[in-house]
């Protein structure tokens, strides 16, 4: 339990970088990313390696992190698992399929796209639209996955009782936000879900280490 409460803690500050590192380059490297497939285009051909290493990071490290804290959050020894949990354990799965998909597609795509023989022209662009479409079918462009996630993770914690009201509350905010990225004219919003993300993150795998100790306090004491 206690290695469990530890990897857990370190994959949610894993997630809490990744999304620092993802509000990074679209605030101060391209703040047009986000802007349509043409903007994109543009940045993937000037940064087109460091986007692979910035895809990687952001998407497939982050959804493996999802992962193993989904695991640590919700293993039970002494129980079965609830509906609730199983049902928020099948949402850790779905979110971390969509970033991976998302992930490798877009990796894949840049070293497609952006190689030795690489030319600007129509056919380019138009199969880049095409790509993009399906990376915005995924997901990428909204939050409404990692909302759902977030909210049930909540849920199971405070039916727990390891968080306080006050950090489940915090949490349901943080899946409102992530909704409204659904609406077209709000997906700025998503940086606002990214930043309480980040802070979420952070007060998680502080307490699977606060957990933790607590747990080797109470076998010292026992022996």
């Amino acid at each position: 339990m206690r290695k469990k409460q530890f990897h857990g803690a370190i994959a949610s500050f894993i997630c809490a970088t990744s999304f620092i590192l993802g509000l990074c380059l679209i605030f101060i490297i391209a703040p047009d990313f986000n802007d349509g497939p043409d903007q994109r285009l543009r940045t993937l051909n000037n940064f087109s390696e460091l986007m692979q290493v910035w895809y990687f990071l952001v998407y497939v490290v982050f959804g493996i992190s999802v992962l193993v804290l989904s695991v640590s959050l919700l293993e039970n020894q002494t129980r079965e698992h609830s509906v609730l949990q199983q049902i928020t354990m099948l949402m850790s799965y779905l979110w971390s399929c969509y970033i991976f998909a998302s992930g490798f597609i877009a990796i894949l795509s840049v070293e497609f796209l952006f190689g030795e023989n690489f030319k600007l022209g129509t056919a380019v662009v138009d199969l880049w639209r095409d790509i993009y479409a399906i990376q915005m079918g995924l997901g990428e462009g909204s939050e409404w996955v990692g909302a759902i996630w977030v909210m049930l993770i909540n849920t199971c914690l405070l039916k727990e009782q390891r968080l306080s009201k006050n950090l489940v509350l915090f949490g349901y905010i943080i899946s409102f936000f992530g909704f409204l990225t659904l609406i077209p004219s709000l997906k700025e919003i998503g940086a606002v879900f990214g930043l309480l993300q980040i802070i979420w993150f952070i007060l998680v795998g502080s307490m699977l280490l606060h957990e933790r100790r607590e747990s080797q306090q109470h076998v010292t004491i026992d022996i």
